[in-house]
């Protein structure tokens, strides 16, 4: 099945525009790729796999997320009074050219400092130095550039975007999973009341999605890439091929096979085998997101 896009978003915040906000912008022989998506909608396992197959992806702390600009993503929330479960002071901040040129010098500072060998590492430290010199294919994965991608789109004016979504009722039911059972995670900055319920979880999802269908990139809609993440489980190899093209990457034929062997296509779907997650998505299945990702009718 092809990735689903061109999605008529019900969003359409002002954006500052770059002669609002007097930050130079960072010139990159390649444009990065931002991969986003909703917590818990496979930008992890999407990330492993584009990384195995050669795509720049930075040193990781864990789920493959770039130690770097995870920290920075941190720094805009930080600024702007956001978090990943409440996003929108995120969104707004586009709206007000004094903020965004204060965020936009720090976050130009950093990624031109020699602080970028915490997402080179060493070896490729060594190599490049400056994220301007990459002549591969590069980028960061983080459920929260859905929401800072607005910012970042400032300095890397050519950046371009992966997106993964997922069955809204999955994603809510993994979301309520790790804030009730995770004590790692309950004793973190990190921890959710807001997806402590299945309601809660559900309309944080509706808000990402929607977000990441309204994001416009300088070079539109072919600029975007969208993934339906059960698509990928149960036919990787042709959506794989696809975003090969869309990123630049020429790997090799056995690494491909090989990616595509590891993906495992048992984990769509997962609320079906549940009566309480089957019963809230009969409450949920005709949400105008839930229709439009075509999402209303797999119960």
């Amino acid at each position: 099945m092809e990735p689903r896009c061109g999605f008529a978003s019900r969003e359409r915040a002002p954006v500052a525009s770059l002669s609002q906000v007097d930050v130079e912008p960072i010139r990159t022989l390649q444009a990065p790729l931002l991969i986003l998506g909703m917590h818990r909608s496979g930008t992890s396992l999407l990330t492993d796999l584009l990384s195995e197959l050669g795509l720049i992806t930075g040193w990781s702390l864990n789920n493959e997320e770039s130690a770097f600009f995870h920290r920075l993503n941190l720094y805009i929330e930080r600024e702007t009074g956001g978090r990943w479960d409440d996003p929108e002071p995120i969104a707004r901040a586009v709206e007000d050219p004094a903020l965004m040129s204060r965020i936009l010098r720090f976050l130009r500072r950093e990624v031109l400092s020699p602080k970028v060998v915490l997402y080179f590492g060493v070896r490729l430290f060594g190599r490049y130095r400056t994220l301007e010199r990459i002549d591969r294919p590069w980028g960061w994965k983080d459920p929260r550039n859905t929401f800072t991608f607005d910012i970042w789109r400032h300095l890397f004016p050519e950046a371009r975007i992966i997106h993964i979504y997922r069955h809204g009722v999955d994603v809510a039911a993994s979301l309520r999973t790790r804030e009730l059972h995770s004590r790692v995670h309950a004793l973190s900055r990190y921890a959710s009341p807001r997806c402590r319920t299945l309601s809660g979880a559900f309309s944080l999802w509706r808000r990402y999605v929607e977000k990441a269908f309204s994001l416009q990139p300088s070079g539109g809609q072919k600029a975007i890439f969208h993934v339906r993440y059960e698509d990928l489980l149960s036919d990787p190899e042709p959506i794989l091929k696809r975003l090969l093209d869309f990123c630049g990457l020429q790997p090799h034929p056995n690494d491909l096979r090989k990616a595509v062997k590891s993906v495992d296509g048992r984990r769509a779907f997962a609320f079906r085998q549940d009566s309480e997650l089957r019963a809230f998505y009969e409450r949920v299945k005709d949400d105008p997101w839930m229709r439009s990702l075509g999402y209303a009718n797999v119960g």
